[in-house]
């Protein structure tokens, strides 16, 4: 995933750097220099990124507890 990706991503599912850092459990560091072009996102960590649901997609409604 490239850093022009990444900002797609990132405007996808409405995440902040701090969000997605926080959400992927690295340090706030890393995801900015994943978006420089710094460093590449690795190929695990882009996936998961690609997985989480857009900010528009419908949230499930809740359980109830029996």
């Amino acid at each position: 995933m490239t850093a022009a990706q990444l900002k797609r991503e990132l405007r996808r599912i409405a995440y902040g750097q701090g969000r997605l850092a926080e959400k992927l459990g690295v340090n706030l560091s890393e995801v900015k220099h994943w978006l420089a072009g710094d460093d590449p996102v690795p190929a695990m960590v882009a996936l998961d990124i690609r997985n989480l649901p857009s900010h528009d997609a419908p949230t499930p409604p809740a359980r109830r507890r029996a």
